[in-house]
């Protein structure tokens, strides 16, 4: 109820009314949820194949070939073949979230 709050408040603090604060808030708690069930599942079925991370990034081959057909996914997977999945999952939740942002910080613009 703390963390609500504050969040709340910092909406309430850059402007947001009582009912777009109340939805920025529920926009943002929406996309941190989604990514945290998604990172707890993914890391779950890491743990339960008795690998680790690095398993996946072994999995490279095997999609390139799978993706033969699919350039466009390919393409954006390979400029980062060389990066750590945990970093990748860093950047892209971080992206994430500042497009989150971006997106509610636009309604303050209008």
């Amino acid at each position: 109820m703390r963390v609500l709050s504050g969040l709340l408040s910092q909406f309430e603090a850059a402007g947001f009314t009582a009912d777009e604060k109340d939805r920025a808030l529920k926009t943002l708690m929406a996309y941190l949820i989604g990514i945290a069930t998604s990172e707890a599942a993914y890391l779950s079925q890491i743990a339960r194949s008795g690998k680790t991370e690095e398993w996946v990034a072994d999995l490279r081959p095997a999609f390139d070939e799978a993706s033969q057909e699919h350039p466009r996914l390919r393409q954006g997977n390979s400029a980062r073949q060389d990066t750590h999945p945990q970093q990748i999952r860093d950047d892209d939740f971080a992206y994430g979230l500042a497009r989150v942002l971006d997106g509610l910080a636009s309604r303050l613009d209008a």
